[in-house]
C-alpha cells in the first residue's frame, strides 16, 4: 500500500511541477524573445498537462483511504484544494470563459500557481526538517499512542505550510512582478511610459469622460524585446506597397489625421482579457480610401519600431470597422509599454495581432507569417469568446 502512494505521490508531483515550469516559461518576460520558438509547444505541453492532472486526481481522490480526511493532515486537503482551483481555472481559460470584471481568471489562476509554488517549496523543505519518516498506516493513526507526536510535529508543519503559502504568496508575486504591476487608476502613473511626444494627442467627445466608463481589468506587458522609447521628432509613420498614393507623416501630421472613438475588449491568447477599452484612433479602412490600394494588394503587414515584431491581416480583415491604429486609451495617451504612442487593435482577434509601437505599414500581394504566426501561432486568430 505504501509502494502505490510513494508512486502516485511521485506521478502527481511530477505533473504539478511540470506545470509551474512550462507556466512559468510562458508567462517570463526575460525568457520570452530568447525561447519564442518553442512558446507554442510549452502552451500545449502545459494544457495537456493540466488535463492530465484532472484525471489523476480524480483518480486519488476517489481511491484515497476514506480515514485520511480524519487525521489532521492538511497535506491530502490541501493538495486537492489546489489542483482543483488550478484545474478549474486552467481549463476556463482554454475554453475562453471569463468573469468580466475586475477579477479575470487568469489572476487568480496565476494566483493560484504561485500559492502552488511556494506550498510545495515548503512541503519539501519541512520533509527535510521533520525527516524522511514512513507514512503512518490506518492501523497506526488510530490507537497507536505512541506514534501521536510523530503525528502532532507533521501536523504543525503542514498547518505552517499552509499558512505559508496563504501569506508568502502575495509578497512574491509582488516581487515578481515588479514595476510592471499597476499602481493606481490613472494610466500616466499605472504603467510606464518613456515616450516624448510633443503635441500630445487631443481627445474627442466621448474619449473624455470614456464612454466605456473606463477599462475592466488589468493590462499585463509582455514583450519580446526591450520596450522602445519614442520621440516626437523623430517619430514617422510610413505606409508603402501596392498602394496608388504612399504616405510618409511626422507625428504633427499623424495627428491631423480624422480619428473616431470605439469601445472595444482586448483579449490576450495567454487567457486574460480587459473589458470595456475607450479607444481613440486611426482607422485602417479609412487609410486605405486615403493611399488607394492596387487591385493585387490583397495582405497588410504591419512593422513595429523595434524593427523585430511584425503581423498581418488581409485586405479585408484590416477593414472591419473596430481595426483602428490607435493614440489614446481611455482619454489617455497609451504609454510605451502598452505600445504607444501608436498601436494596432484588432478586437476580433487574440492581441498579438495587435502591433505594438506601430511605424510602417506596406501593402502585399501575398500573405506575410509575423513574429508569432512563424512559431505556430495560428494567421487567423479569432477570438473564441466575444
Amino acid at each position: 500500500m505504501q509502494s502505490k502512494w510513494k508512486i502516485i505521490h511521485a506521478i502527481y508531483a511530477l505533473q504539478v511541477v511540470v506545470l509551474l515550469i512550462s507556466g512559468w516559461l510562458l508567462s517570463s518576460p526575460a525568457i520570452r524573445e530568447s525561447l519564442s520558438k518553442f512558446h507554442v509547444y510549452f502552451r500545449e505541453a502545459h494544457i495537456a498537462t493540466g488535463f492530465i492532472l484532472v484525471i489523476s486526481m480524480i483518480g486519488i481522490v476517489c481511491r484515497m483511504p476514506r480515514n485520511v480526511w480524519k487525521t489532521g493532515n492538511i497535506n491530502y486537503p490541501l493538495a486537492v484544494i489546489l489542483s482543483f482551483a488550478m484545474a478549474v481555472t486552467g481549463m476556463m481559460l482554454v475554453f475562453g470563459i471569463d468573469f468580466g470584471g475586475e477579477i479575470s481568471v487568469h489572476s487568480l489562476h496565476r494566483y493560484n500557481a504561485w500559492t502552488v509554488t511556494v506550498a510545495l517549496l515548503l512541503h519539501v523543505a519541512s520533509v527535510y526538517l521533520v525527516g524522511r519518516q514512513e507514512s503512518l498506516s490506518e492501523s497506526q493513526i488510530v490507537g497507536k499512542n505512541d506514534m501521536m507526536p510523530v503525528t502532532n510535529r507533521r501536523m504543525f508543519i503542514n498547518w505552517l505550510i499552509a499558512l505559508g503559502a496563504i501569506v508568502g504568496v502575495g509578497s512574491i508575486t509582488k516581487f515578481l512582478q515588479g514595476d510592471d504591476a499597476p499602481k493606481s487608476e490613472g494610466m500616466a502613473i499605472q504603467y510606464k511610459d518613456c515616450n516624448k511626444m510633443q503635441p500630445l494627442p487631443v481627445p474627442s467627445l466621448g474619449s473624455i469622460p470614456p464612454i466605456g466608463g473606463g477599462h475592466k481589468g488589468e493590462f499585463e506587458v509582455f514583450t519580446v524585446t526591450e520596450i522602445p522609447c519614442s520621440h516626437s521628432e523623430t517619430w514617422q509613420f510610413a505606409i508603402s506597397g501596392l498602394v496608388e498614393r504612399p504616405l510618409e507623416m511626422t507625428w504633427k501630421q499623424f495627428l491631423n489625421l480624422p480619428r473616431k472613438v470605439q469601445v472595444s475588449n482586448f483579449h490576450c491568447v495567454t487567457g486574460w482579457s480587459v473589458y470595456d477599452v475607450t479607444y481613440e484612433g486611426v482607422s485602417i479602412s479609412a487609410l486605405l480610401e486615403v493611399v488607394g490600394g492596387k487591385p493585387d494588394g490583397r495582405f497588410l503587414k504591419f512593422t513595429s519600431s523595434d524593427g523585430v515584431y511584425t503581423s498581418a491581416l488581409s485586405v479585408e480583415q484590416a477593414k472591419m470597422s473596430d481595426v483602428m491604429m490607435v493614440v489614446l486609451m481611455d482619454g489617455e495617451p497609451i504609454p510605451s509599454s502598452l505600445g504607444g504612442p501608436v498601436r494596432l487593435i484588432v478586437p476580433q482577434m487574440y492581441a498579438y495581432k495587435g502591433v505594438k509601437w506601430l511605424t510602417t505599414i506596406e501593402v502585399l500581394e501575398n500573405p506575410h507569417m509575423g513574429f508569432w504566426e512563424t512559431r505556430g501561432y495560428e494567421n487567423d486568430a479569432w477570438v473564441s469568446k466575444k
